[in-house]
Formats: C-alpha cells, structure tokens, sequence
C-alpha cells in the first residue's frame, strides 16, 4: 500500500470549487465596464477566489460563509423567480448545487472536521 503524506480533496468539495471558479465569469463582465460595477465585479471576482481557495484547504469557515451565501443566493432566486431568465436558473441551480455538495455527502463533512476517513 502507497502511503500519502497528503489528503486528498473530496470529489465534491473539488466540484464545489470548480462551479466557485467557474461562477468567476459572471462578475467578471462586470469588470470591463468603468464606475463603480468594476469595483464590484473585482470584489466578487476576489470573494469567489478566496472562497475556492478556502473549500480547497479545508477552511471551516470558507465552507460556512460558502454556504451562507449559496443559501441566500437560491432564497433570493427563489423570490425573485418569476422575473428570472436562463442566466438567473442557472445560479439558482449552481448555488443550491454548493449547498449540497457541501453540506450532504460524508467525504465533505469529514474534510472539513478533520476526521479520520473510514476504511
């Protein structure tokens, strides 16, 4: 048996920051416009990073505020559903995706509580 000196990511943590990265394009339009929507993209674009980045090293709290703001984002397209476009089905699906990538599977809760994977 091959002993690793690292863990190794779970599938879906590693999912959950690939559809955090790939989220990155939408506020990144908003970059290339002048005034204040720059800054926000730019804001965006960097909590989206930091976020990924967090998943990926485990980071309770890069999971929490994940999460929270997955939760708020469905609620609010939820609530905002009969205005929605394809654009806004498409984040209510992307965030409630993290919630559950996050949130349900063992492997998830275990990467970010630190518990010894079961064998």
């Amino acid at each position: 048996m091959i002993e690793q000196s690292q863990r190794r990511v779970p599938m879906p943590v590693a999912a959950a920051s690939v559809i955090l990265l790939v989220a990155i394009a939408f506020p990144a339009t908003t970059m290339f416009t002048s005034g204040p929507s720059m800054v926000i993209g730019l804001m965006q674009v960097l909590l989206l990073l930091a976020l990924a980045y967090g998943l990926w090293r485990g980071s309770g709290r890069a999971r929490f505020w994940t999460t929270l703001f997955s939760t708020v984002s469905v609620v609010y397209g939820v609530v905002m559903i009969a205005g929605a476009d394809a654009l806004g089905l498409l984040e209510i699906v992307g965030a409630s995706a993290i919630v559950g990538l996050l949130l349900v599977p063992a492997s998830s809760r275990r990467w970010f509580h630190d518990l010894p994977a079961e064998e």
